[in-house]
Order: structure tokens, then sequence, then C-alpha cells
């Protein structure tokens, strides 16, 4: 079972979907169904997979429109949802302990994309390009 496989199975109540989408537009999620850009890599579905489980469990209503309301903070909360339960501060500081140096092979080993991996590391008060 791929990694994509265990997290749907983590969260068996929501409703699945791997299609095509608009440009632009790769997760969203619609009371308990959520779909992925089929196009993307299976990194970014993965990454993509926990943002959209993070906005059926943190999110509510229509949120398309980010400076509307509070639209923009329940984006955050999911996005940073997404992020802690992808990769846990306490993963990041075993590698830490590892001493591993490499941005990349440290995203390589974490199945993610090297973006992705300085995103989670400025969330948990890291600097840029660099986990330590």
């Amino acid at each position: 079972m791929d990694s994509i496989d265990q997290l749907m199975a983590q969260y068996p109540q929501f409703d699945y979907r791997f299609m095509e989408m608009p440009d632009g537009l790769d997760g969203l999620t619609i009371n308990g169904k959520i779909m992925i850009n089929k196009e993307l890599s299976d990194k970014e579905k993965l990454q993509w997979l926990y943002e959209e489980i993070g906005h059926a469990l943190t999110s509510s209503g229509d949120i398309t429109d980010y400076w509307a309301g509070n639209n923009y903070q329940q984006e955050n909360r999911a996005r940073n949802w997404g992020m802690k339960h992808c990769i846990s501060k306490a993963k990041l500081k075993e590698i830490e302990r590892q001493h591993v140096d490499e941005d990349y092979e440290i995203a390589d080993d974490l199945g993610i994309q090297i973006e992705y991996l300085h995103h989670v590391g400025l969330m948990y008060g890291y600097h840029f390009k660099s986990i330590n």
C-alpha cells in the first residue's frame, strides 16, 4: 500500500476522486468529497491530499474567495494541518539528529517535493532551505 492509499485509509469517511481538473486547481473539497488533480505527480497528490483532508476537517463553507471573511485563516489552518500531519516536527528533529544536510535528499526520503519541504520548515520556524 503506497502513502496515498495509507492516508486515505486513515480517513475512510471521505470520498476520494482523482480526476481532471481546470488549470490551476490541484485539489478541492466539497461536502466530504475530496478531489485531486489526476495529472499531478504522486508527491504532489500526497501533499494536496493532506491539505484537502485538512480542509474537510477544519474548514466550513465556501472559502474559494480567500479575501472574504475568515476564509484566508481557514485556508492557512487547513494547509498547516496538512503539513503537520504529513511531516511532524519530531520527524524533522530526527532528521536533524541524523545530520542530513541536503534538502533534496531529505525531500526525496520523505516522498515530498523540495518546495513543500521548505514550506513545512518555515511553518515550524526553521530557516529557509535548511532544517537546522
